[in-house]
């Protein structure tokens, strides 16, 4: 993998708790920083598909019925458990 070196200024505070972390991890401070990266990269590629997510059913909601059809399904599934859990989730209806 090709990489690129750079440097980056961070807060006191925030560079001793990622280098204890990092020594108790046993990793390099690249491979800390990649890895952090990365996490925020994907944070955003999940907040950007829930956003058009979300739109595309904010345009298209579901019906009454689709709910009913889903809620049904699920007290179905959930009769193969012996929790009887019925009374507190109908409750919630």
């Amino acid at each position: 993998m090709k990489t690129i070196k750079t440097a980056v200024s961070l807060p006191a505070e925030t560079y001793h708790k990622a280098e204890k972390l990092r020594k108790r991890l046993g990793k390099s401070r690249s491979e800390m920083v990649a890895d952090a990266l990365a996490g925020v990269i994907k944070a955003d590629e999940i907040r950007e598909k829930e956003a058009r997510d979300n739109a595309a059913y904010a345009k298209n909601p579901y019906t009454p019925e689709e709910i009913a059809e889903a809620m049904a399904a699920t007290d179905e599934a959930m009769k193969q458990y012996d929790d009887d859990w019925s009374e507190e989730y109908n409750a919630t209806r």
